[in-house]
């Protein structure tokens, strides 16, 4: 199995048990230039250890209801013929590179984070090819999310995905970090660090 079949059949499973449609990988564009400063993020704070807030492009020119720390030579960008936006340095190409984080609006909604959770814990129990070694209700910045750690997969096609799903007005937005497990073990920290960052914004 390539690395496109092993992302897309993990974001099957996490699209089966939360309802959403799957998140299609595409092969990797042709490289696109570097953003310009409308579509890359504006910088709303600085922090320390190399990171700074930045807030996300919204629709009707309105920000978006989340911000997010990221690395400070990191880039926000949108990538024409894919959905969503995608957050890592630069030079890391949409869709497979490892390092970068997916922020996709999902068309289901997060009324109940708990229940969404007992809803993951059973189809874990009940699919052997996939599992959920880490499933619990998270806060942050006052808003419950759902976090979620999907493995699937064996030996060297292994694979592990990282999920922060949060809620919007009628649907859910998810930010998603991908990776080998290998490489998943090596990014996990930076991974945690940038999804729990997440905060409403004021």
């Amino acid at each position: 199995m390539n690395r496109r079949s092993r992302t897309s059949s993990l974001s099957l499973a996490l699209a089966a048990v939360l309802a959403l449609p799957a998140l299609a990988v595409p092969p990797p564009p042709t490289p696109a230039p570097p953003p310009s400063a409308d579509s890359s993020g504006r910088a709303v704070s600085g922090d320390a250890a190399g990171y700074h807030r930045v807030e996300l492009p919204g629709g009707n020119g309105k920000p978006f209801p989340y911000s997010i720390e990221i690395p400070v030579d990191w880039q926000v960008r949108q990538v024409k013929s894919l959905p969503g936006l995608w957050l890592g340095p630069v030079g890391a190409e949409p869709p497979g590179d490892p390092r970068l984080i997916y922020v996709r609006i999902s068309p289901a909604s997060l009324t109940d984070p708990a229940a969404t959770v007992q809803a993951i814990r059973r189809s874990d129990e009940a699919d052997a090819t996939w599992s959920a070694p880490l499933l619990e209700v998270k806060e942050v910045g006052g808003v419950k999310g759902v976090l979620v750690r999907m493995d699937s997969g064996e030996g060297d096609k292994a694979r592990s995905t990282l999920t922060l799903k949060l809620p919007l007005a009628k649907t859910s937005v998810d930010f998603m970090a991908s990776a080998s497990r290998a490489q998943f073990e090596q990014l996990r920290t930076s991974y945690e660090r940038i999804l729990l960052s997440v905060q409403p914004v004021k």
